[in-house]
């Protein structure tokens, strides 16, 4: 049961909301002074405080209060009460960390209502705050790649910038860690940052994001989102009346600060879909994409940085499977999956993981693994040299299509990187050129 510190001047005011709370199975405590308040505070450690903003003969005054309790533990939510309610010490309260404000003579239904949202509020925050190193894991950023190193630079400028970040590119491409990499190296990094996928909302769950009334304002995305990493999924999703309310937001910070808020949020977007063809489309509003997009960060397919292939299977390879030392990849099988284009790109290749271990759990002993023992279906794109060459060739014409075959294959292993290839084949460059137009083949 839930413990409920009531802190009030009069004794019927304390009394009244009491019984109200009981009549819920809630376990109540009161006081009538800031020195009652706190030594009750320390003695029952309640999960929600009601607290008079006027306290009559006592050393400190509700606001003052209010950031005791907030300097001893945070997390505890407090609902301020008064009956002299006016939008400036609504504003004040809110801003020193009271939950909500409740102006008397006030409803008890609506007291009931706001007392359970603001205990399940405080849970969840405590819950996510205990889950953050499970949710957000430190994974790094793995590859060897041109695109991985310039990209670990951006993260670094990113994580110290407000400007707003649009991060596009294919699906499983890794954009969701990139966010989550920009949010641990930032100012926000000890906190869960906060993500909305537009395309999981309903009409009200939007209305309710997008709340500009004052009585409303803590439910506001903005709100409570501030001092903190927003993270925008799938917002080609969001209706075009939705996106004008988001771009109001965004455009106009003074809506806030009249209320004494100053916005501190790093927008950061995640899309799979080419926005500017929404746009033209006319399912995407030109003026949000450029509020959105000061920066950009595209991310590329595994197929143009075959690189990070191998380390990336590696990490999750140890990643998940521990400290099993039955499963290691034959020198074939690692050219094979390095060379496979991955349409799925990193989600695909870490399910590929998970799937090899699993069809190959019951092994006793080491053993190398080749692509046919695996879980997938790697089909021809992984055949490097075709075992089944025609027998009606010349052996000139065999050799030609074998060298040209073999060439093409490393040439696409190595993403055109043609002194990668010189060192693998152990042909000098020149040579190894001479022989790319010998056989015909463009490297572009």
């Amino acid at each position: 049961m839930h413990k409920i510190l009531i802190i009030d001047d009069e004794k019927d005011i304390c009394f009244l909301i009491s019984e109200i709370l009981k009549d819920e199975d809630y376990i109540t405590i009161s006081a009538l002074n800031s020195e009652e308040a706190l030594n009750k505070f320390s003695q029952n450690k309640p999960d929600l405080i009601i607290l008079d903003v006027w306290l009559s003969n006592s050393k400190l005054d509700g606001i003052e209060l209010l950031q005791e309790f907030k300097k001893i533990d945070s997390r505890i939510p407090i609902i301020i009460i008064s009956g002299h309610g006016t939008v400036d010490l609504a504003v004040k309260s809110i801003k020193n960390g009271a939950y909500d404000f409740l102006e008397k003579p006030f409803n008890s239904d609506k007291l009931i209502i706001l007392a359970k949202r603001a205990i399940e509020s405080s849970q969840l925050i405590i819950e996510n705050k205990d889950l953050k190193n499970i949710i957000v894991q430190n994974i790094p950023l793995i590859g060897n790649s041109i695109f991985i190193k310039k990209i670990s630079k951006k993260i670094k400028e990113q994580s110290l910038s407000n400007s707003r970040l649009l991060i596009s590119g294919e699906f499983g491409t890794g954009k969701k860690h990139l966010a989550n990499l920009i949010h641990q190296e930032s100012l926000f990094k000890d906190k869960l940052p906060v993500s909305i996928d537009f395309k999981k909302l309903t009409n009200d769950a939007l209305n309710k994001l997008f709340l500009d009334d004052k009585e409303s304002l803590n439910e506001n995305l903005f709100i409570r989102s501030n001092n903190n990493t927003l993270i925008f999924l799938n917002l080609d999703f969001l209706p075009i009346n939705f996106q004008k309310k988001l771009l109001f937001f965004l455009e106009n910070s003074e809506f806030f600060e009249k209320y004494n808020i100053n916005l501190n949020i790093k927008f950061i977007t995640i899309t799979e879909k080419n926005l500017i063809e929404e746009i033209e489309k006319g399912n995407f509003l030109q003026r949000l994409f450029d509020r959105i997009s000061t920066d950009k960060i595209t991310t590329h397919p595994l197929s143009q940085r075959r690189e990070d292939i191998l380390p990336i299977l590696d990490y999750y390879l140890n990643d998940i499977g521990g400290d099993s030392k039955n499963f290691k990849f034959s020198k074939s099988a690692l050219t094979k999956l390095q060379m496979y284009d991955w349409p799925g790109n990193i989600s695909q290749l870490i399910n590929y993981v998970e799937k090899s271990l699993i069809l190959n759990q019951d092994n006793s002993s080491s053993k190398e693994l080749e692509v046919d023992d695996l879980a997938l279906e790697m089909g021809d794109e992984t055949a490097t040299i075709s075992s089944n060459h025609s027998l009606d060739l010349s052996l000139k014409e065999a050799r030609y299509e074998f060298e040209k075959e073999y060439l093409l294959s490393q040439i696409k292993r190595f993403n055109g990187n043609i002194t990668k290839v010189s060192e693998f084949t152990g042909m000098e460059r020149t040579a190894l050129y001479r022989k790319i137009k010998s056989l015909d083949i463009k490297i572009d």
